[in-house]
């Protein structure tokens, strides 16, 4: 079926692809999902500053929210994370880490970070 408007051929409608659930692989491409547990604490440089909270939110809706962020009760983060080599899960992780200090900084704040991957030793 083509779709026109105001006498313009748009081109033929499809229907979106179905998304797959997080935390299932895709056979054909190798990309895996890694579920990482992230420690986060942020503070303030000193006591004549403020923007602990305000940099904490931003951590979370621009950094975190890209990776599915759930809050568990230990006061940890569960981020779902594509990888296809542990490289690339690596540099993921050392990206995400440097992003939270980095944004930590521009409000006069510093982070404290830590990930480990969920179920194992393994750790940032």
């Amino acid at each position: 079926m083509h779709l026109r408007h105001r006498g313009v051929e748009i081109g033929p409608y499809e229907k979106p692809n179905q998304v797959r659930p997080s935390g299932q692989a895709d056979a054909g491409s190798g990309i895996k999902t890694a579920t990482i547990l992230l420690w986060l604490r942020v503070e303030n440089n000193s006591k004549f500053v403020r923007g602990k909270k305000r940099a904490k939110e931003s951590i979370e809706r621009y950094l975190l929210k890209a990776y599915a962020a759930k809050l568990r009760p230990s006061g940890q983060y569960a981020l779902k994370i594509p990888y296809r080599s542990d490289a690339a899960l690596d540099e993921a992780m050392d990206e995400l880490l440097s992003d939270i200090a980095r944004e930590a900084d521009l409000r006069n704040c510093f982070s404290e970070s830590e990930a480990c991957l969920e179920g194992t030793d393994r750790s940032w």
